[in-house]
């Protein structure tokens, strides 16, 4: 072998290996979780045990790093331009990705994301003060229709598909109140700043308990665990009914051999029993283990779903 084919055949080599040891080194250094609310609310406590179960499948730290606003969409707009290196990830609310980016002028778009699976499904009930008049979705209606209306807290969609649905479906006012986390939506029903809030369970369950709130309905589409008693929306008589899932995305372009990494990570947490029972036991929700690829096909059906339903329902687009 001549000297000039033997370093050729080395720096080639150089070049594999040394491609293939810094995939293998992946990750080097702590990895960024954004989250598109804020401090205090379920997604944000989803979030921070997914980020240390994650950090011990990585080997490495995994920091939350809140950024609420722009009803999810200032987080989703972040995460577009970050460097696509595998050290910035971030909670991909379906909804927000599917039904407000279709509302909205966003900068960004589906193309520019890595969907790298799914992490949480969520439930909902709708709560008022304690001692409101509203006590079922038939006082609610009613009182839609009344010169007063009914103002509800969400922190934006798919908190607010109900309530858009009712407003076809009866005719009545229904306006909205958008709160950065879904603690402060409850505070505000609490306050009687708004007449009903749309929530997770865990967000509204010891108050309800302490007889501070009260329950009326489940939203989703079987009664919630914690209240057994209380009906779905459907049971009331309204054929409506939501369920919020997140996953995990990154900006487009992510080197092949991390994004591996990744998914086969962030699978492995989702899927584990003891997130599964962390999200059951401390926020009545489900686990929601998909591949990147299934979360993907699910994310791209959705667009179409929303589309058509901000077309039936006549929502306003922005």
């Amino acid at each position: 072998m001549s000297i000039k084919t033997s370093i050729h055949f080395v720096v080639c080599c150089v070049a594999f290996f040394g491609t293939h040891a810094w995939a293998d080194a992946y990750p080097q250094r702590p990895v960024l979780l954004t989250v598109p609310f804020g401090a205090g609310g379920s997604t944000d406590g989803i979030a921070r045990k997914f980020a240390a179960l994650l950090a011990s499948e990585l080997k490495q730290p995994v920091l939350v790093l809140n950024q609420p606003g722009a009803a999810g969409t200032l987080q989703l707009g972040n995460l577009a331009r970050v460097k696509p290196d595998g050290y910035t990830i971030g909670f991909y609310s379906y909804s927000t990705a599917t039904f407000t980016s279709q509302l909205m002028k966003v900068p960004y778009k589906r193309e520019d994301f890595e969907l790298l699976g799914g992490v949480a499904e969520f439930s909902y009930g709708i709560v008022t003060s304690a001692d409101s008049p509203i006590n079922n979705i038939k006082d609610l209606v009613n009182q839609s229709k009344t010169p007063k209306g009914v103002f509800f807290g969400v922190t934006g969609a798919p908190n607010n598909f109900p309530f858009l649905k009712l407003q076809k479906l009866t005719g009545g006012t229904f306006d909205q109140v958008t709160y950065k986390s879904s603690a402060e939506s409850i505070s505000a029903a609490l306050g009687k700043h708004v007449d009903v809030a749309l929530q997770g369970p865990s967000e509204f369950a010891e108050l309800v308990k302490a007889g501070k709130l009260k329950f009326i309905s489940s939203a989703s589409d079987f009664r919630l665990p914690w209240f057994p008693n209380v009906p779905t929306l459907k049971e009331q008589g309204y054929d409506v009914g939501i369920s919020g899932i997140i996953g995990i995305a990154g900006p487009k372009e992510i080197p092949d051999d991390v994004k591996k990494i990744l998914e086969a990570a962030i699978y492995k947490v989702v899927a584990s029993k003891d997130y599964k029972e962390y999200l059951a036991n401390e926020y009545g929700i489900k686990n929601y283990p998909l591949s990147s690829a299934d979360f993907s096909k699910f994310v791209d059906k959705g667009f179409l779903i929303m589309r058509d339903m901000i077309k039936a329902y006549s929502i306003k687009i922005e």
